[in-house]
């Protein structure tokens, strides 16, 4: 017979042998990031791996090992769900699977999405479960790219939807104010000078304002559309300013302006939005210009990383520092209509477009000293004639 010295020398190498295999085994789950946990469930007892504790921000001491600490962290919506699989686990004897996402507050505050799987492995005579080891897998980033990828087709949806009403609407707000305005045109021809100068006035504001009305429905139309071409190419930026100045060319002339421009580079973009930018930016320096002063425009461009960083220069009104940030905001206008015609869309548009590209817009200005906006677009790798 054994001595009780060597029982208990075995008894020894034994649990010795099982902290070596929970040590190598709780190596195996801190690797793939999972946590382990073992109920024994008439005792209400429960052993908590570190990587389970630690999954939620925990030290292996800052957590007691039962059930009560794992209950007090998780989602108080989801535990119901986590009892009726369990129940449904136990009812079938382990044909219905303990699988569950379920999430818990980390110690931080944030929400962890766990992936939690379990199984009774011990039942005892009568049938009653009474031993369940299980994992947990934190699949908080697995969730947030679903998130994300759901809220990415709802935003498209909702912008082709957006767009079709742009279009709707623009469509049926232009026959009316094409109605108005040809009327208010027939009344003016047919009884101008007859009813007074008063009603004249009245056909004047008529008309004026039907004009812009029907100028702002279609910015409006324009703003809606951008980003909607297909795909990005290589594009020239000293064809699409020589078509713009093309455009422009009566007002050019009209205020003497000058437009000065060193060797632009090639960028990826969609051209027809980048040629509306560069309309706008020149637009607005040539509208805004100094009483006795003629526009001039000076347009540089330097290298920057991946990005070309672009700057439209003008010697105009200038914007006081206050108002530098509002005029990039929609319908946002920092003069009378009587002044300085227009509808408050054209540097939005000028923001959007240059974001959409993966830019950034800016502007730099001083009162009656003239204004410098800046923005970036994204290089072309290398140029059509390489």
């Amino acid at each position: 017979m054994k001595s009780q010295k060597n029982t208990a020398d075995e008894l020894a190498e034994v649990k010795r042998k099982l902290a070596d295999k929970e040590v190598v085994f709780d190596n195996i789950l801190e690797g793939t990031l999972a946590g382990y946990w073992d109920w024994n469930i008439p005792e209400n007892t429960e052993y908590l791996s570190p990587t389970f504790k630690a999954m939620f921000g925990y030290e292996d001491h800052e957590m007691e090992n039962s059930p009560e600490s794992w209950q007090k962290i998780i989602h108080p919506d989801d535990l119901p769900g986590v009892f009726d699989v369990f129940h449904a686990h136990v009812q079938s004897h382990g044909k219905v699977p303990y699988n569950s996402e379920v999430r818990y507050f980390h110690k931080d505050g944030s929400i962890v999405w766990v992936y939690c799987r379990g199984k009774v492995i011990e039942w005892d005579e009568e049938g009653n479960a009474v031993r369940m080891v299980g994992s947990h897998v934190d699949i908080t980033k697995l969730k947030q790219a679903e998130d994300t990828e759901k809220y990415a087709k709802l935003l498209e949806k909702k912008n082709r939807e957006l767009q079709q009403f742009a279009y709707v609407a623009s469509h049926d707000l232009q026959e009316p104010l094409r109605t108005i305005k040809s009327y208010a045109e027939i009344l003016e021809e047919d009884y101008q000078g007859q009813l007074g100068g008063e009603i004249d006035t009245y056909l004047h504001f008529i008309k004026q304002g039907a004009t812009r009305m029907s100028r702002l429905v279609k910015d409006l139309l324009d703003y809606s559309r951008l980003g909607s071409e297909p795909e990005k190419t290589q594009v020239d930026c000293n064809a699409v300013l020589q078509s713009v100045k093309e455009d422009l060319q009566k007002v050019i002339d009209d205020t003497e302006g000058k437009i000065d421009a060193e060797h632009l580079p090639e960028v990826i973009g969609r051209e027809t939005e980048l040629r509306l930018l560069l309309q706008n930016l020149l637009s607005n320096a040539l509208k805004f210009r100094k009483a006795d002063t003629p526009p001039h425009i000076r347009i540089t461009c330097e290298k920057e990383g991946s990005m070309h960083k672009f700057c439209v220069a003008d010697n105009g009104i200038g914007i006081p520092q206050e108002y530098q940030k509002r005029v990039f905001i929609l319908f946002k206008r920092l003069h009378d209509d009587r002044k300085y015609q227009g509808t408050g869309i054209g540097l939005a548009h000028c923001q959007k477009i240059v974001e959409g590209h993966g830019g950034e817009i800016w502007l730099e200005s001083k009162t009656g000293k003239g204004t410098e906006v800046y923005f970036t677009l994204p290089a072309a790798t290398k140029s059509k004639e390489g």
